[in-house]
């Protein structure tokens, strides 16, 4: 055991942090953004933003379109643990056909937008409706490049080139159906990110765990838990994701809290420190300070965490070995975790209540029988009706049959989407 504290209820209350640096203010007028999420989690990207100064939110499944200062925006990207990727309008035009596409494209003065010498690739999305029509995503990306490579010639005498691995800049353009009405609209953004922000970094490299990090952080954000006074277990942990967002919760460390010690050294992280508005605001410095003070803060709050508040359980060896790198890999100490190996439908609290059950069962192939996933499901519930008085417990799953076979009395459910698979999160009251 290393010098970390002690876990007891009530938890005292900590210090309060320092106030936070205070924000850059922009002279320049708010711009146009939108972060995607996980379908589910709009609502709460909302609040998130509104802590960093966004406005004027719009939502859409997937995501929220708003308004933010610059430098706003950056402390957005650095802190999110929801958000998926953020993104930047800098066009939209509606068109009819190709050459209308291509000449409203050029319009753009695309030299403001990146430097000659910078590299650029283009994506491209459609709606449901524009996915019947065009069928081919690259032709219409070629369309648009072309554009670009054209204003560039008559503008500044040059091309620039496409990079497909490691662009300088990278852009989006979604062309979506009008309802009612003749054409497309084309709307095209600037990537900010580059790698997802959901891609904390603590995972073990070749490994996919099949719960994203930004969906766990969210499940926890929905839950009820009191990280100063609940105990925290996933009694079927797998690879640790739901344990280190609830860290990463309990702590209040940023999304990008694994990148911190790369943007405080100066070093490129995030594709929107390539971007001109980034240098013609001059905001380097400003970046390296706002990270080495993210650094120190939260450096301190995870020295307060105490040992004896997070549990996790899993019957795969495997899994276990991969939750312990990953909490490594999250610099959090060897003994902040208890990792226990067993099966979950017989696993006892670690603790008395009051306190949190939160896990993600398996609901698909990793078990395979149908009949064999009803029964966990049951037994599960079976043992937090036995045992488990006191607390709450959250699960998250996908289909109907199995939700059925917890004879439990569900208190909350809310849909989240994990890929492709709309699921539940259902929360039962053990009394």
């Amino acid at each position: 055991m290393n010098d970390q504290k002690k876990f007891k209820k009530p938890f005292k209350e900590k210090k309060k942090a320092s106030k936070k640096v205070a924000p850059y203010q922009s002279k320049k007028d708010q711009k146009w953004y939108f972060a995607s999420c996980p379908t589910g989690m709009e609502e709460l990207i909302q609040e998130e933003l509104k802590e960093y100064g966004a406005s004027g939110f719009q939502e859409f499944t997937g995501g929220i379109r708003f308004q933010a200062k610059s430098w706003n925006l950056v402390e957005f990207i650095l802190n999110t643990r929801l958000a998926s990727r953020v993104f930047q309008e800098i066009h939209q035009y509606k068109f009819f056909n190709d050459e209308d596409h291509f000449s409203m494209a050029k319009d753009k003065w695309w030299h403001h937008i990146f430097e000659l010498n910078q590299t650029f690739k283009i994506s491209t999305l459609f709606d449901k409706d524009a996915s019947k029509f065009f069928k081919n995503s690259m032709v219409q990306s070629l369309r648009l490049k072309d554009a670009i490579v054209d204003s560039f010639r008559e503008n500044v005498g040059a091309r620039p080139n496409i990079s497909k691995d490691s662009p300088d800049i990278s852009i989006l353009q979604r062309i979506e159906g009008i309802e009612g009405q003749k054409g497309w609209y084309n709307r095209i953004y600037l990537d900010l990110c580059g790698n997802p922000l959901s891609n904390r970094g603590y995972r073990p490299r070749g490994h996919e765990a099949p719960l994203r990090e930004n969906l766990a952080a969210a499940m926890i954000q929905s839950s009820d838990w009191n990280s100063q006074e609940d105990i925290f277990i996933d009694p079927m942990c797998g690879s640790g994701t739901l344990l280190i967002e609830a860290l990463y919760q309990a702590a209040k460390l940023p999304g990008s809290w694994l990148k911190l010690n790369a943007l405080s050294s100066g070093s490129t992280v995030y594709d929107f420190q390539n971007h001109l508005w980034f240098r013609k605001e001059n905001l380097d410095q400003k970046l390296i300070d706002y990270a080495n003070f993210l650094l120190k803060e939260g450096q301190a709050r995870v020295d307060e965490l105490p040992a004896g508040q997070f549990f996790g359980n899993d019957l795969s060896d495997k899994s276990l070995n991969i939750a312990r790198s990953s909490l490594r890999y999250a610099l959090f100490p060897d003994d902040l975790v208890e990792l226990t190996q067993g099966d979950a439908t017989k696993l006892m609290p670690f603790e008395e209540a009051p306190g949190i059950v939160m896990t993600n069962p398996p609901y698909g192939e990793r078990i395979g029988q149908e009949t064999d996933l009803v029964a966990l499901y049951h037994d599960l519930g079976e043992n937090f009706k036995a045992n488990y008085k006191g607390y709450r417990c959250y699960l998250l799953t996908s289909e109907p049959e199995l939700r059925k076979a917890i004879s439990l009395q569900t208190s909350m459910r809310k849909v989240f989407f994990n890929g492709g698979i709309e699921c539940r999160m259902l929360k039962y009251e053990i009394r």
